[in-house]
């Protein structure tokens, strides 16, 4: 895969890109508007943006892009795509304004309708994680690579990890109905694609997700996951999520770890069935 031949690139890419939002991060007065949907938007989110969209051109010049924060290009002309780049510039705009750390840079390559690789920087915990269909999880951190082996949950406590802003009353309900099982749970407020890295890694079990969410938020953090072993599934029809679509907004989801894919596999529905 071309991917492969130029990973070292797209790793110096994103580490570039994560290194100007900190820099803007330091700012006092950072310049913010709102978009058409009331979400915010800063000066970082539209240098990151601008920053990613020119080298990944220059890199892959036959790649068409996807990004949040550029227009999206019509259905009737990604619907005969078979790759494109879905990006998100500055995954946690929140966070960012309100400097509490957690936020990320999201790249993922989609062939047809599923991503087949997939990259963060989680830039609070200094690590870029990164994964290829059918292939291992890598990890980066302090200037080391090494292949991401999770870690095992040795406590009593099942952990989810939720977002810091955005918790819906489904979101709510799924927690209330977990805990009516019998399960304790710990909950872990984390932004952006933090939340899928630390699925990955094994630090938290399971992640809810049934809010308003875009392909872009989700893409790379999916194929991490998946390919570290766990699993991401929509529980309205136990689906996969698919991308590139005309509304490019997600149905639900939940990504679990390793070891509650292993336990669903062995036939608990709970974690699924859970209407």
């Amino acid at each position: 895969m071309m991917i492969k031949e130029k990973l070292d690139q797209v790793i110096a890419l994103i580490e570039k890109a994560g290194d100007a939002l900190l820099e803007l991060y330091k700012k006092q007065d950072l310049d913010i508007s709102m978009k058409p949907d009331a979400t915010p938007v800063t000066e970082a989110d539209k240098l990151s943006n601008t920053l990613l969209r020119k080298e990944l051109k220059a890199l892959f010049p036959d790649i068409p892009i996807i990004s949040e924060e550029s227009n999206i290009p019509d259905y009737h002309l990604r619907e005969s795509w078979k790759y494109c780049w879905l990006v998100d510039p500055l995954d946690g705009t929140k966070e960012f304004i309100y400097k509490n750390g957690r936020f990320c840079i999201n790249i993922a390559l989609i062939c047809g309708t599923q991503p087949i690789f997939g990259i963060i920087n989680n830039i609070r915990d200094k690590e870029i994680i990164w994964a290829f269909k059918d292939d291992k999880c890598y990890i980066k951190k302090e200037n080391q690579i090494s292949e991401l082996t999770p870690v095992s949950n040795k406590g009593t406590n099942l952990k989810m990890v939720v977002s810091r802003f955005n918790m819906t009353e489904a979101e709510f309900e799924y927690i209330d109905y977990l805990q009516s099982k019998g399960y304790n749970l710990e909950l872990i407020p984390l932004g952006a694609s933090a939340k899928h890295c630390a699925i990955a890694k094994g630090e938290a079990d399971i992640y809810p997700k049934f809010g308003r969410c875009y392909e872009w938020d989700s893409a790379a953090g999916q194929i991490i996951v998946e390919t570290s072993g766990g699993l991401v599934v929509n529980p309205t029809d136990y689906s996969n999520i698919v991308y590139n679509k005309k509304n490019m907004e997600n149905p639900p989801f939940i990504m679990f770890n390793k070891k509650i894919r292993e336990q669903i596999e062995e036939g608990n529905e709970i974690f699924i069935h859970h209407k």
